[in-house]
């Protein structure tokens, strides 16, 4: 079976994606990745057959895109980054490029992620059946039914009906969320595949420092790697953590130098990257901007958060995580060193919050693993044969 997996050039969007895609290419099956910079660098570095699709990350159009979806209000960013971002700006220059990679490579199945909307037009022009695989929970359907809008001309442009979705959903949806973070809307998607993190998410020995930590309470600090560029939130969340005795490790993102920070005391270690599943086993909470990879893998590993978001879907995950009990929720208003402080005092003192985490690490461990989603797919990608 070749199958091509098609994302935004964003690692956030990228991971969700790769345990399947590991799964399989372990089986025998031909995988490749169309994508933009950095993350097409990034994939390569992994091993993984790389097609170079649509914008860059840097590119201005996109810069400027991300520039106002910063300055918007929180009502106004999913209409704004599903419609004038994802599909009218990035969209076409993505859809001319696939036009290329499936003449070259003629794929069984394309697997597509929940915000990137050349895929499934290409797909339909072409006759092949795909997937829309989440990065979070289920997109909120006003953000769906923008991204439809302003797909529809380019549907018609190439003598297709257009879909109210843009194409999501249509043959499979492959879904990452357990069901205490999970939208009730999930009901109205006819077809729909879980798939649970692998059964053995850890990657390598953790760093020989972590040891060291251990002595008391491990606290994680991350604001990801798009929306970090702020340091006074991590300035405030120090501030807010440092009367716990508690140690905290903080990254900063690899775009960001740690010295940025300041001079820290003992107990806070900063860094630019580590593989959080080398960490979150040993944290007791972590205080996190709300990104779907980010908050799924704490909570995989039953750790409770603090979520402060900061952008894009960051704010609904925050309150999906807070509504599961699982964690506290501070928006931007909210945001400052007393409520960091009182938000970790809950986390660390109220086992609440641990136990609703746990319940929602239980659900993450009863999803399939990716390699159990294998047959579903094979399935899908038989559906062409036999048109």
């Amino acid at each position: 079976m070749r199958v091509l997996f098609v994302t935004r050039p964003l690692v956030g969007h990228y991971y969700p994606m790769r345990p399947l895609m590991g799964a399989l290419a372990d089986a025998g099956d031909e995988v490749a990745l169309a994508t933009g910079e950095p993350l097409a660098s990034a994939a390569a570095h992994d091993g993984i057959v790389v097609h170079r699709v649509g914008l860059a990350n840097d590119d201005p159009a996109v810069v400027h895109n991300r520039s106002i979806l910063q300055r918007l209000p929180p009502a106004e960013l999913r209409r704004f980054a599903f419609s004038d971002w994802f599909v009218l700006t990035e969209m076409p220059p993505r859809v001319r490029d696939l036009e290329a990679v499936i003449d070259r490579c003629d794929p069984d199945l394309i697997i597509h992620e929940t915000a990137e909307f050349a895929a499934p037009l290409v797909a339909s022009v072409h006759g092949i059946p795909y997937a829309t695989h989440a990065y979070g929970p289920l997109l909120r359907r006003d953000a769906a039914l923008s991204a439809g809008t302003a797909a529809a001309p380019f549907w018609r442009e190439w003598h297709l009906e257009p879909h109210p979705y843009a194409g999501l959903y249509r043959h499979l949806y492959l879904d990452i969320c357990p069901p205490s973070l999970q939208t009730a809307d999930i009901a109205d998607i006819d077809a729909v595949q879980q798939v649970g993190p692998p059964s053995d998410q850890v990657q390598g020995p953790p760093p020989p420092w972590l040891g060291d930590l251990t002595r008391q309470p491990i606290v994680y600090v991350t604001l990801g790697t798009v929306f970090n560029r702020d340091h006074r939130v991590f300035s405030t969340v120090l501030e807010g953590l440092q009367q716990h005795a508690v140690n905290v490790v903080v990254t900063v993102g690899p775009n960001n130098d740690p010295a940025s920070l300041g001079v820290q005391p003992p107990n806070v270690r900063v860094h630019r990257f580590i593989e959080q599943d080398q960490l979150l086993p040993l944290c007791s909470m972590a205080v996190v901007h709300g990104g779907a990879g980010t908050t799924f893998g704490a909570l995989s590993w039953g750790v409770p958060l603090v979520v402060v978001p900061q952008s894009a879907d960051q704010f609904f995950n925050a309150e999906q995580v807070a509504a599961a009990g699982a964690g506290i929720a501070l928006m931007p208003d909210d945001q400052n060193a007393d409520s960091v402080h009182e938000a970790a005092r809950a986390l660390l003192h109220d086992d609440t919050f641990r136990n609703a985490a746990r319940r929602v690490q239980h659900e993450f461990a009863a999803m399939p693993r990716p390699a159990e989603v294998r047959d579903t797919l094979q399935d899908l990608a038989e559906r062409r044969r036999q048109d």
